[in-house]
This record gives structure tokens, sequence and C-alpha cells, in this order.
């Protein structure tokens, strides 16, 4: 993948703030001074996910997170880097970004998106075979949005470089996400579990009975 250093000098002080309050300043300092490095290297090796791609900021907030995890030396368990993950997603900044989007006023707002990302995907699928793989079943859900990956390059990549036991607390992070655009997410399977897809029911909050 391209290196992109916004989204790294984005989270990185936000990242250090999380694990200093919760592991020490010492190993705040090391995650981050090592995990500059580590960013680049994970995007070095990652698959290139193709310009104007609506999906890659996904991958590069995964790996952000995943190279502060290696910075640590992996002395900070997958399960406590999610805590990491989930300080960052609750703080001011992207709260107040998430919260300007309301899945009770716009229930299908996902799904949208979602058939964004298809349209730009069968345009460059040959160029870029390497991508998440969307379909959508008309017939599961009234309420809210539904689709279902069968592919994601980034459970691929972390599996290829031996950091998998990651990807539950990257996958826990869609939970918070949806949270906090007022909606909830029903999910039954995910890739990284050895599901053979990955699905997204996601509702508004208000929504008391989904159909």
């Amino acid at each position: 993948m391209k290196y992109i250093g916004v989204y790294w000098h984005l989270f990185a002080p936000m990242m250090k703030k999380s694990i200093a309050a919760r592991f020490g300043s010492e190993m705040a300092a090391q995650s981050i001074k090592n995990g500059k490095a580590e960013y680049r290297r994970l995007l070095s090796r990652a698959d290139d996910l193709g310009p104007g791609n609506p999906m890659a900021s996904n991958a590069y907030f995964a790996y952000v997170f995943a190279a502060a995890w290696l910075g640590s030396g992996k002395k900070i368990t997958p399960a406590q880097m999610g805590l990491v993950m989930r300080d960052v997603l609750e703080g001011r900044l992207l709260r107040t970004f998430f919260g300007m989007t309301d899945l009770n006023r716009s229930p299908k707002k996902w799904r949208k998106d979602m058939e964004k990302y298809q349209a730009w995907y069968q345009k460059h699928s040959q160029a870029y075979p390497v991508n998440w793989q969307v379909h959508f079943d008309e017939s599961a859900h009234r309420d809210g949005s539904y689709y279902y990956f069968s592919r994601c390059p980034i459970c691929e990549f972390c599996r290829r470089e031996g950091i998998s036991e990651l990807m539950p607390a990257l996958c826990a992070t869609d939970e918070i996400m949806f949270r906090l655009q007022h909606g909830r997410l029903y999910r039954e399977h995910t890739i990284a579990d050895g599901d053979p897809v990955c699905d997204y029911w996601v509702v508004g909050d208000k929504v008391k009975d989904p159909q």
C-alpha cells in the first residue's frame, strides 16, 4: 500500500495518551517510537487496494494500531490493544466525527456506502483483485442496512504477517463505530473467527424490534 502519513500522525498522539494512561509513559513512548517504523513496514508489505478506494481507510486505520502493538514488542496483549482502540474511537475527535451521523435518521446509510464501494470495485477489480468482496441480500432484513463480506484483505494480511491474534480487537471496533453513530451492529459471523463471511446488520439504536 502507498504510505500515507496522515493516519499515523492523527492517531499516534491519541494512542500514546491511552497507552500511557493504561500501561505507563515508558510503554507509550516505546510503542509509538517503534510503531512509526512498523507502520511503514506494514504498508510496504500490504496489498495495494487501489487509489480512490472508499474502503482503504479501514486498512490504514487497522495498520496504525497493529504498528503500535508491534512497537510495544507485543507486551501489550491484543485484548489490551482493543481497549486502546476503544479509547481512541471514543475520544472527543472521533466521537464528534462519527456522531455527525444518526443512523435513526439515515437508516440505509451504510448500505448506500457499500454500494458505492461495490461500484468502485467493479471498475477496478482486475487491477486490484485483493479487496473486500461485498454482497447484499434484500430478503434478509427490512430495517437498517444489511450486507456481508466474503473476503477481507485486512484479515488476509494479518494472517500472512502472523498477527491474526489482533483481528478480534480490530473487528470489535465496528460495534463501537456504529454505536457512536447512534446505531447497533448485529453480527453472527466474522472471517477472522474462521467463518466464510463477515455480516453487518446495522440499525438505529431507537429501533426497538428490528426486522
